[in-house]
């Protein structure tokens, strides 16, 4: 009789502790459609604790905030990923494209993209977990790149320097266009899918010259690099330098905040200019963000002059190079994490900052091509062209500074892949 109270006592607790963990797992999970589905700003707390049916301070039991709730839902699906095999006795053409199909298919499955999106979100905020986040991708490629470099010794694959994982990755990244379907385009349908990965694989593997120009894919938009008037019907009484202080003053607040956390009050604290002027003329906070983020897109265009006076790959290296540097500088990649963490609000201007980026590369390259003779180069490819340049999302998903040589380097590897492919002697000669 003695023990009773002790094997009853000890069972309570189990329960508990099992209603406990029933109650963590029933948060996480709808914490983590909140935050795949609209993000890290725009999910709260009382949303989670309403759709989890909870209080807000049972989730504090579990977790010490919102920032540490994010990270254990993101870390839950740190497992290694649904890695396919590759085919086994096919052709290098014919592997290039199943990979290239498969992991495009994997990277439109829900869970994926939204782990992919938040991955770059998390970047500035959550960085150690934003590099595993880019390590776990990765990983996704080291089937492909254990091949590549067998092929390198079968004479399939030309020798290459540096990382074949980063080599492998290249593939992927030119499949889904880079950072295009997180800046207000949508996934294609699966038909489309399957064809630019096919696209894809035979640019990787022969280079650009000698591929089909794909009348059937998307057109790519002109961008229009003037920026628009201000939206206000009334003109701002305000002289062109303090507009400009006022522009600027609103464009760092949305790019350290974003559009939810931003406040107007540091604009005006910045520049004087009360709110009345500011909803006069903008309407409200949405239409201040929208115009002074277009200006700031239309500000990162560039009109880049062809390098003249050597041979086709070194002017395509040095375009490479500087289309590589201007995806690097700060502002660049901090728009970057604005637009795709809002890109479900503001559709049209993320996809107006990543067609700005492909014109920017696009014009120059087109000039490259028609100096060699070669045809002009296709929407999708001129896409993939920025995709090789600026490496995809590579960069914006980590931010370890990036040097010389491998500027030098990357730059180096992305016009060998535009002109060549990565296509080896036995290759080319069909052995």
């Amino acid at each position: 009789m003695s023990g009773t109270p002790g094997r009853d006592g000890r069972e309570a607790t189990r329960r508990e502790m099992g209603k406990g963990a029933d109650r963590r797992e029933r948060i996480m999970r709808e914490a983590a459609a909140h935050f795949l589905q609209d993000g890290f700003e725009r999910t709260s707390m009382d949303r989670i604790a309403a759709s989890a049916k909870v209080s807000k301070q049972a989730i504090y039991e579990h977790f010490r905030d919102k920032e540490d709730l994010f990270d254990q839902v993101v870390r839950a699906d740190l497992r290694p990923g649904d890695v396919r095999q590759l085919p086994a006795g096919a052709g290098l053409g014919e592997t290039l494209e199943t990979f290239a199909e498969n992991l495009f298919e994997a990277f439109v499955e829900p869970r994926n993209y939204g782990l992919f999106r938040a991955n770059i979100v998390a970047t500035r905020r959550f960085p150690k977990l934003a590099a595993e986040l880019h390590d776990f991708r990765r990983n996704n490629s080291r089937p492909l790149a254990a091949y590549l470099e067998r092929g390198v010794a079968e004479g399939r694959v030309a020798a290459f320097t540096g990382d074949a994982i980063d080599l492998a990755t290249r593939l992927g990244g030119m499949a889904v266009e880079g950072s295009r379907y997180f800046l207000g385009y949508r996934p294609p349908a699966q038909a489309m899918r399957r064809a630019q990965a096919r696209l894809a694989a035979a640019v990787f593997l022969h280079g650009m010259g000698d591929v089909p120009q794909g009348a059937e894919f998307d057109g790519q938009p002109s961008f229009e690099p003037a920026p628009a008037e201000p939206p206000g019907k009334t003109r701002m009484r305000l002289s062109a330098e303090r507009f400009d202080a006022l522009c600027a003053a609103a464009a760092d607040e949305f790019l350290a905040h974003g559009f939810e956390g931003a406040s107007l009050d540091p604009i005006t604290g910045a520049t004087g200019v009360g709110r009345a002027t500011i909803y006069r003329q903008f309407g409200d906070k949405a239409g201040l963000f929208a115009f002074v983020i277009a200006r700031e897109v239309a500000a990162g265009w560039r009109d880049l002059e062809v390098p003249g006076g050597k041979t086709v790959e070194e002017r395509l290296q040095e375009l490479c190079r500087r289309v590589l540097d201007l995806h690097l500088e700060p502002r660049s990649l901090a728009l970057h994490y604005l637009l795709a963490q809002e890109s479900d609000l503001f559709p049209d201007l993320a996809r107006s900052f990543y067609d700005m980026q492909v014109d920017r590369a696009g014009r120059p390259f087109a000039r490259i091509f028609e100096q060699a003779g070669l045809a002009p180069p296709a929407p999708p490819l001129a896409r993939m062209f920025h995709t090789l340049a600026s490496f995809g999302v590579r960069y914006v998903v980590s931010l370890r500074p990036v040097g010389e040589e491998e500027r030098a380097a990357v730059s180096r590897q992305a016009a060998g892949i535009v002109l060549h492919g990565i296509a080896g002697p036995a290759e080319k000669n069909g052995k």
